[in-house]
């Protein structure tokens, strides 16, 4: 018998914890954790992460910008290359005064299908 691994989510519609079913949003989630979770924050792995939420209070330069985007696709091919291969990583200022943008594209290694990923902050 094989052990299939069942994401949990926070909660569901009756406010208890709830497994998550759908494998884009699973891989979504596992991306979202590598960008938002600091290295060292795992005491287990601390190469763990990227730390994205940090970048909020850098000054955006071209040169921050391209090393957030190397920083973003190691990170992720690091943590999840079985299940995702990075196709692009954009960091931009957003249209708002201090919003950062980060557009990451990826294939699911699965099927073989494109997402693209936008998170403002």
């Amino acid at each position: 018998m094989a052990f299939v691994h069942q994401p949990f989510k926070l909660r569901d519609e009756r406010g208890a914890i709830a497994v998550v079913d759908d494998a884009d949003r699973h891989l979504r989630d596992k991306v979202l954790a590598v960008l938002f979770t600091a290295p060292g924050e795992r005491v287990n792995n601390p190469r763990f992460g990227v730390g994205l939420n940090r970048m909020v209070f850098e000054r955006l330069d071209e040169l921050t910008a391209a090393a957030v985007e190397f920083r973003i696709a190691e990170g992720i091919r690091r943590e999840l290359g079985a299940e995702a291969e990075v196709g692009s990583v954009d960091v931009q200022a957003g249209p708002q005064d201090g919003e950062l943008v980060v557009t990451i594209g990826y294939i699911r290694r699965a099927d073989r299908s494109a997402r693209t990923l936008e998170i403002a902050l």
